[in-house]
């Protein structure tokens, strides 16, 4: 898995292309859905009802997907700079510890998620009657994939000690 080491660099990992691409259906998806619901209501058309659920799910999975992303890249919150100026095995063992934290956090959001899609994952939605737990499964994906991240950047550090 290669992981980009840069932000302004395009992206180069299959995983970071397919995450993209699925972003960016889920993102028109939500727009559409807006827009038709937006329209329905400024034309007072009926029977569009369902556009603004379909918005929400999409909503929640484009969130995720992005952070996902946003992490691959190391473009989520971070202060780099600072980072730079200190020594080498101090910003190692700070990569440590935001891998150990990102895989705790990761982790207890896969526990949580998965607890609460076993709940109430097969009800269904106010208007499609979907199974509520669509939007609940991008938390449980996110959980997932970022959980792998870590798990790859410590095992990169403790190899090679080498930074993610």
């Amino acid at each position: 898995m290669s992981i980009s080491k840069h932000p302004d660099q395009p992206l180069r990992s299959w995983p970071e292309r397919v995450l993209a691409v699925v972003g960016a259906v889920m993102f028109a998806i939500t727009f559409l859905a807006i827009l038709a619901g937006v329209l329905s209501r400024y034309f007072n058309l009926h029977g569009f009802e369902w556009s603004f659920e379909i918005a929400t799910i999409g909503f929640i999975w484009v969130t995720f997907i992005g952070t996902v992303i946003a992490e691959i890249r190391h473009e989520n919150v971070r202060f780099q700079g600072l980072v730079s100026l200190l020594p080498a095995p101090v910003q190692k063992g700070l990569d440590a510890l935001a891998s150990v934290a990102l895989l705790g956090i990761s982790l207890w959001l896969l526990c949580s998620g998965s607890a609460f899609i076993a709940r109430t994952g097969w009800a269904p939605t106010p208007v499609l009657r979907w199974p509520a737990g669509l939007g609940s499964a991008a938390l449980i994906s996110a959980a997932a994939m970022l959980a792998l991240l870590a798990v790859v950047r410590l095992t990169r550090l403790i190899r090679t000690g080498a930074r993610p």
